[in-house]
């Protein structure tokens, strides 16, 4: 019987952009231009990307790929890994809720720089990206909830196998070289979510789908040269799904592989935060909008939800706003002072704000057995706004804006490419992106480069 890296190597290098299906290009394109822009403004506003970035200038090498807002060219590893830590930082990239991981923040990056450092084609580039979402997806879907309650961080242990897929169909891998390219990527699977507890561990979380990003190109260049990985890297007995899960959930390995999308199913982030926050948020807001008053006449906030987001966002006290990201009470006390959780709501004057910092005192945390049992099927809240003077104000949210069941409109998704963009772009160097970007498989990939 074949290997799953066997299987999951073949639907790689077999996957063309000639027969994707049109929905499947389309989204591919709009995950990429909302990627980019949360790499532009994560490298804009956050220290610990751009930290990164100057490191691997530093270190100099061949030129092969763009670090994004860095002169000159790079070696592809390490482009890779600066990168996908800009698109990671503001926690505003896209998910994929039954994977319980953020596909595009790993695979996207490493796919630009095998772009780059290959010479391939966009029509390549997006076949690329298409690879490394399904075989990421799926191993996220099969290892979880266990390997979460764990605590391993899923866009790390799963991201590796996504950054190899991708990177192996755009260098043009062979079926034997693609699938050594996973059993190495195997090898330097990591991440633990104890960044999300941490204040300033926090800001140091992108280092997980950076490392991702770098080690799968790393597997896939080391497997054209020769490398031979191990084929039972995934299913083995001392494999990846024995090492970070109790219960893996085999079917879903390769159900519908080549036939069904998984792509299709990611959702994009409107607020930036973790995703655990964004049902709170969108129903805080809601409920905020019946108070005639509005939020100087808040007494007091609940927010009930599902067990995972008060553990994984559930920070009781914010430092700092990587921190913030973190808190659910933060991050709905933020949002009801300034109407929204943007990318620049999380900034050093929210974390001192004594009236954002007093709400978020009063907003009591609860498990609901309601969304308990719903979790993770819906990633629900309800949040009652309580007044002054003892009225409550009520709404409720089954799943955030964004997910594939609750999607965010076009406009929705242009808008928040240009408010993120718009950190280092002018207006029209926006307009140019976008419209390159969503017409990538007519483009070169030197009209997208040049504006990053």
């Amino acid at each position: 019987m074949e290997s799953l890296a066997i299987r999951y190597a073949r639907f790689c290098v077999e996957t063309r952009y000639e027969t994707l299906p049109e929905p499947v290009i389309k989204q591919g394109k709009k995950l990429l231009l909302d990627l980019l822009g949360v790499a532009l403004a994560g490298y804009a506003l956050m220290e610990f990307p751009r930290m990164m970035a100057t490191y691997l200038k530093e270190l100099g090498g061949r030129g092969e790929a763009t670090i994004f807002q860095t002169p000159g060219k790079y070696p592809a590893v390490h482009a890779a890994m600066a990168n996908a830590a800009c698109a990671h930082a503001l926690d505003m990239d896209d998910g994929h809720r039954f994977a319980a991981s953020h596909p595009g923040t790993v695979v996207i990056p490493a796919a630009l720089a095998a772009t780059e450092m290959a010479g391939a084609s966009t029509r390549d580039l997006l076949a690329g990206i298409v690879a490394g979402y399904e075989v990421m997806i799926r191993l996220g879907m099969a290892i979880n909830p266990s390997s979460l309650n764990r605590g391993f961080h899923t866009t790390g242990i799963t991201g590796v196998f996504g950054a190899a897929g991708a990177a192996a169909r755009i260098l043009g891998l062979s079926l034997d070289e693609a699938a050594s390219g996973l059993g190495l990527a195997g090898l330097q699977a990591s991440g633990l979510l104890q960044v999300n507890h941490d204040a300033q561990g926090a800001k140091v979380k992108p280092i997980n789908p950076a490392r991702a990003a770098s080690s799968g190109i790393l597997a896939a260049t080391l497997a054209r040269r020769g490398a031979k990985g191990p084929l039972g890297i995934l299913e083995g007995e001392d494999g990846l799904l024995r090492a970070v899960a109790d219960d893996v959930k085999a079917d879903l390995l390769t159900e519908g592989l080549g036939e069904e999308y998984e792509i299709l199913r990611t959702y994009l982030k409107l607020h930036a935060a973790c995703r655990h926050a964004h049902a709170p948020l969108d129903a805080a807001l809601t409920a905020l909008r019946q108070v005639p008053e509005g939020v100087s006449d808040l007494q007091a906030v609940v927010v009930e939800t599902y067990a995972a987001a008060v553990r994984l966002a559930g920070i009781p006290h914010v430092t700092t706003p990587s921190a913030g990201k973190f808190s659910i009470p933060f991050s709905v006390a933020l949002a009801l002072h300034r109407g929204s959780a943007s990318a620049a709501d999380f900034d050093e004057t929210a974390v001192a704000d004594s009236s954002v910092q007093d709400l978020a005192r009063r907003v009591e945390l609860r498990v609901s057995p309601e969304w308990e049992r719903l979790y993770p099927q819906k990633r629900g809240a309800k949040v009652t706004l309580i007044t002054r003077g003892g009225r409550s104000y009520i709404a409720s949210v089954e799943l955030a804006k964004g997910e594939p069941e609750n999607p965010a409109t076009w406009d929705e998704i242009l808008d928040k490419f240009k408010a993120n963009a718009r950190f280092v772009l002018s207006d029209g160097g926006c307009r140019e992106l976008s419209d390159a970007v969503m017409d990538l498989e007519n483009r070169e990939l030197a009209d997208i480069v040049r504006w990053l």
